[in-house]
């Protein structure tokens, strides 16, 4: 049986002033003491990967990851004790489709998040926002489906439609990157995040000793952190980038390595 106290101690940082991290703790908690299963709210990655973490390493149970995209950022989990099946999806969220005329507005992905955060919702109770041309696809809590059907009629200055659509016609999420190469000394931390936002070794350490930097959705403050293959690193304010290759050792003896860039 998982100790409530110290994980809650153990990964305090994720503390956050909505109470998710502790509400999905006590999900956990109750998965397993009673062997009940439990959903929990949209999650963002960091708290995912948090708790996908605890549950390997602290429980017996199964998780599983509901996103509706590919590439999800903001998931639910599903806590499973043995023997109890994994429910229907859609009986817990709902994909909502949005359309407005292109011709005379242009929204982006901050217009749909803040028109629906504008009715009261807490962000937890969203998933992601997938932006096409003439439209929106999200993903949102079953139980407030009706209200947001009878809510939005309207983006900015857009007036928009909105309807219920199954998860099989979720859009394809497409992720712009660039590629970003060079060399280093050594895979550190520190010399990864200075090439890839071309700033300087001081400037690279400085954010990571203020807990700037991420890897894998975790706060690293080591500037001598080694980052592996495929990691994926993100820096507050400057964006985020995996590791796509390592390349090996030039004639000069210093590291050449790929980086892919997302695009902000």
């Amino acid at each position: 049986m998982i100790d409530r106290q110290v994980l809650i101690k153990q990964y305090g940082q994720f503390i956050d002033a909505d109470g998710v991290f502790i509400k999905t703790m006590d999900q956990l908690y109750h998965a397993d003491l009673y062997f009940e299963l439990q959903v929990t709210e949209f999650l963002t990655p960091d708290l995912s990967y948090i708790f996908e973490q605890i549950i390997k390493s602290h429980t017996d149970l199964g998780v599983v990851k509901w996103g509706v995209f590919n590439l999800p950022e903001r998931v639910k989990l599903v806590f499973l004790p043995e023997f109890v099946e994994v429910p229907q999806m859609e009986t817990y969220l709902t994909l909502l489709d949005i359309k407005y005329n292109q011709k005379f507005n242009q929204l982006e992905h901050k217009d749909a998040l803040g028109a629906l955060m504008a009715l009261g919702i807490k962000r937890s109770k969203l998933g992601d926002i997938v932006v096409y041309d003439g439209g929106f696809q999200v993903v949102v809590e079953k139980s407030l489906s009706d209200y947001f059907l009878s809510s939005v009629d309207k983006i900015g200055r857009a007036g928009v439609s909105i309807h219920m659509i199954p998860t099989t016609e979720a859009k394809e999420k497409v992720e712009k990157t660039k590629e970003v190469s060079g060399t280093v000394k050594s895979i550190r931390l520190d010399s990864i995040v200075a090439l890839c936002f071309s700033i300087s070794r001081t400037d690279s350490q400085k954010l990571i000793e203020s807990d700037m930097v991420k890897v894998n959705h975790v706060v690293i403050s080591r500037t001598d952190f080694v980052p592996k293959d495929q990691d994926m690193i993100s820096v507050r304010g400057y964006g985020r980038f995996t590791i796509k290759e390592i390349l090996g050792v030039t004639k000069k003896d210093r590291i050449r390595i790929v980086l892919s860039l997302m695009a902000r």
